[in-house]
């Protein structure tokens, strides 16, 4: 302790600079480690809240997946003797077309008897809707929104609000406004409540419920309770607790929460280099003061451990800002993120606060102290090693042995055999995440000797370029290696996360449009809402009679896509007239006969899944789903996948007889409209807007503008990559400023001797300016090197567990050629000051440095 505070804090107070971009390396790890799992947590924490605050004192919920179920459970359910109180439920999302306000959840209840599970805590006065529920039923235009919203709109008792509702715009009465807190808290205090009865008019329900909310008689209990129900409404019914909505909401996002947990780990890895780098220059910048405290007597073990203590307050402190950073980081993502996985996938969740997890902050700040002690672990030792009389002997940088070059590539070369003999001989997720490290390590370890070999080839054209000033920055890499190594390493690793995420984009991207050709080739949709995810409203399957007689109109598909759980999994079922389908856009499964699996399909017989559902299932042609419905299970033989983007989880194609069968459900999320030859869209769709107008809710979608929105969803999904190449480009200025740092210290000698035998500065920053460039001209070799591997992994990470999608392996060019120029100017940056304290440094003390 004595020796820290005597030595190591001097060098801190010292070298404040650079202590600061010793600590940038473990805050910029941890800070993306902490936003980005924080922004995931706080999303699913804020569906959490709004299901809670929701659900009250229900004790189970009663649901039958997205279609929900008739009328006539109700009196089933109400009938049973373990139930003290059953409530009907229909909950959505509308947009309130006021500027800033965004959505509305609109919950529909039974007044009658909903008040015994949920508590309406109204402002004085206006208890008489709840203490008589005949006077808010009598009323079908009667509405309570929450206090929150009430302020935010300008609302008071007996004030109007217009909603669009299936019958078209529709004027509603405020006849309560709920005190804040409790119920009128959820979905970020956006909520409103309505009689249930009038919101299936207003939905497009029809006498159905979207779930049953129910009271366990005190005496049975809630686990008694539900053994009950399950057995008396069979298998296609789930009978769960409210809270695993949360679960199920939680299971649909998990691709997402993969990708940022992949994205987190290599923060970190790379803060360990940055770290490892800046210590290195650390022991490199102290060799003297080593050389004379070993000198006079201290121990190779007190030399590591104060190397360590350095390092590891540097962690704690580091971390610590990293959490703080990081929080920060979330609180500029939470809506973006929060509105993304709502239209992705149509939930009712609104994140507007950060929940901030005492035991992820926690885990953040620990993990970012061993990213520390990690980093500094080799540095202490080094500095423990080094011979005193070596050390004393000052502008002396120890090379890299050539032994200790040998071991690392026969370690490298051995984790490279591992490495492909897990990939090859085993098809298990663990080997092949074993072989993914092996990989990483292999190159990690091969690093310097490449940064040396390359530096070597780059010697005859930066002697080309500048034939004094190249000679002596090619010569400082080559006889330095240690001191670039960590910052190469750490730019490798950045670079080829880059490239990993932006082959992985574009081979999305064109396999996408290739879905989008064939499978969304209708020339209009014609939906209730304006995103195609969204499935608060339904059409009645009237409307397809009436838009078959549009003049222009030559075929009209009715689709239903709700999701269903396939076992625990919610997928999406895709329920249409196979017949009708293929006639305008057929597409071949990847496996079996096409013919056989549409006729089969079409005749009910059969289903026709995604391929991404078979690839993370485990499902091939002739195995049996087992789909849970309402009027019976639904036991199907897959004839065959289809390459299918519209669910992340996985969908399934049945006919739409089929699923009218089970399910009881014969309304209508999309129509697929195909126009006559030569019949012009826009007059085609004003026609159908018109013929709607005033006494139904019609979206009217051209394909031009379906494309868009689903680019538009990948282009946020793959908003990562931007995040990584920052990071690039930072962790670039970082190490390079800290290794030109070195650079100047190690060879302040030198280059006062230049300037004394006439070398004038401008020569002097052309020298520190091309050895910075040449560090980015390595690191990027590397980088996109190792991008190339990086991509494999990244593909087969995708195809394996996150989508589940196949994606043609393609090196992203477009992306290597913007980095090539983005890092080469971040490096010549990163070299402006270094460079000015090499010139304007005093040129006696330079000269007397050794």
């Amino acid at each position: 302790m004595k020796l820290f505070r005597l030595l190591s804090w001097q060098y801190v107070r010292k070298h404040k600079l650079r202590s600061v971009l010793t600590l940038s390396g473990i805050t910029l790890g941890v800070a993306i480690f902490v936003g980005m799992h924080t922004v995931n947590q706080s999303v699913l924490s804020a569906f959490q809240h709004t299901v809670d605050r929701v659900a009250g004192a229900t004790e189970l919920e009663i649901s039958a997946g997205e279609p929900g179920f008739e009328e006539e459970v109700l009196e089933r359910v109400q009938a049973e003797p373990c139930v003290s109180a059953a409530a009907p439920i229909i909950e959505a999302i509308v947009d309130t077309g006021s500027p800033g306000q965004g959505s509305l959840l609109v919950l529909a209840v039974d007044m009658t008897g909903d008040r015994s599970l949920r508590e309406y805590d109204l402002e004085s006065g206006e208890s008489a809707i709840i203490d008589d529920p005949l006077v808010f039923l009598a009323q079908p235009d009667s509405i309570m929104v929450s206090r929150q919203f009430a302020q935010r709109n300008g609302l008071r008792i007996g004030s109007g609000l217009a909603l669009e509702t299936m019958e078209g715009p529709k004027r509603f009465t405020v006849r309560g406004i709920m005190r804040t807190g409790g119920l009128a808290s959820a979905y970020g205090g956006s909520l409103a409540v309505m009689d249930i009865y009038a919101a299936q008019l207003v939905f497009g329900r029809g006498r159905r419920f979207d779930r049953i909310d129910v009271g366990a008689d005190a005496g049975i209990g809630p686990e008694k309770c539900r053994e009950r129900l399950e057995a008396l409404l069979g298998p296609g019914f789930k009978v769960e607790p409210p809270s695993a909505r949360g679960q199920y909401f939680a299971s649909m996002s998990q691709a997402f929460a993969i990708s940022i947990s992949f994205a987190s780990v290599f923060a970190l890895l790379i803060g360990i280099f940055i770290i490892y780098n800046s210590f290195s220059i650390a022991v490199s910048h102290r060799r003297a003061e080593i050389g004379i405290l070993r000198s006079m007597g201290a121990t190779r073990g007190q030399i590591r451990n104060l190397f360590l203590a350095e390092s590891a307050v540097a962690g704690v402190i580091g971390s610590a800002i990293g959490v703080g950073a990081g929080i920060l980081l979330a609180r500029g993502m939470i809506t973006y993120t929060s509105t993304y996985l709502r239209d992705l996938y149509g939930t009712a969740q609104r994140a507007e606060t950060v929940t901030t997890d005492p035991p992820l902050m926690l885990c953040g700040w620990f993990m970012g102290l061993l990213a520390s002690l990690a980093g500094g672990w080799l540095p202490a030792r080094s500095a423990s090693r080094v011979d005193p009389v070596k050390a004393l002997q000052k502008g002396k940088y120890q090379l890299l042995s050539a032994g200790e070059n040998r071991a690392r590539r026969l370690a490298a070369f051995a984790l490279g055999c591992i490495s492909a003999a897990c990939l090859l001989l085993s098809s298990s997720p663990w080997a092949f995440y074993t072989g993914y490290v092996l990989a990483v390590l292999a190159a990690l370890l091969l690093s310097p000797a490449l940064a040396l070999w390359l530096a070597r080839a780059l010697r005859p054209v930066l002697r080309w370029l500048r034939p004094v000033e190249g000679a002596l920055a090619a010569d400082s890499l080559i006889q330095a290696p240690r001191r670039t190594s960590a910052t190469v390493a750490a730019l490798m690793l950045s670079l080829a996360l880059a490239v990993g995420f932006a082959g992985v984009a574009r081979a999305s991207y064109r396999s996408i449009h290739g879905w989008i050709d064939v499978a969304l080739n209708p020339d209009l949709f014609v939906t209730a809402s304006p995103r195609i995810t969204a499935r608060s409203f339904r059409f009645e399957p009237e409307v397809e009679t009436r838009l078959r007689a549009v003049a222009g109109v030559r075929e009209v598909q009715a689709v239903r896509t709700p999701r269903v759980l396939l076992g625990d999994t919610p997928v999406l079922l895709v329920a249409v007239d196979i017949g009708r389908l293929i006639r305008t856009s057929r597409r071949e499964p990847l496996e079996g006969d096409g013919d056989t699996a549409y006729r089969l399909a079409a005749e009910g017989k059969g289903a026709i899944i995604s391929d991404n559902l078979a690839l993370l299932r485990g499902l091939k042609k002739g195995d049996t789903i087992e789909l849970a419905a309402p009027l019976g299970v639904l036991r199907l033989p897959v004839l065959g996948s289809l390459v299918e983007y519209s669910d992340q989880q996985g969908s399934i194609l049945i006919d739409r007889s089929l699923y009218t069968r089970y399910w009881g459900d014969t309304s209508v999320n999309t129509f697929r409209v195909y126009l006559e030859p030569g019949a012009a869209e826009a007059a085609v769709r004003q026609s159908i807007l018109e013929g709607f107008a005033g006494e139904r809710r019609v979206f009217v979608l051209t394909n031009r503008e379906v494309r868009s929105y689903i680019l538009d969803l990948t282009d946020q999904w793959f908003g990562l990559t931007y995040v990584q190449l920052a990071v690039a480009v930072l962790v670039a200025i970082l190490g390079i400023v800290n290794t030109l740092t070195v650079s100047i210290i190690d060879r302040r000698r030198e280059l006062g001797v230049l300037q004394a035998v006439g070398a004038v500065r401008r020569q002097i920053r052309n020298t520190i300016w091309l050895e910075a460039v040449s560090i980015g001209v390595v690191g990027l070799l590397l980088g996109l090197a190792l991008g190339a591997l990086n991509l494999y992994f990244s593909v087969e990470m995708v195809r394996q567990d996150i989508a589940g999608i196949r994606l043609t392996y393609a090196y992203p060019w477009l992306t290597a050629a913007v980095l090539i120029p983005v890092i080469l100017g971040a490096a010549w940056l990163s070299a402006l000051g270094p460079a000015e304290s090499a010139v304007r440094g005093s040129l006696s003390e330079a000269l007397e440095y050794e």
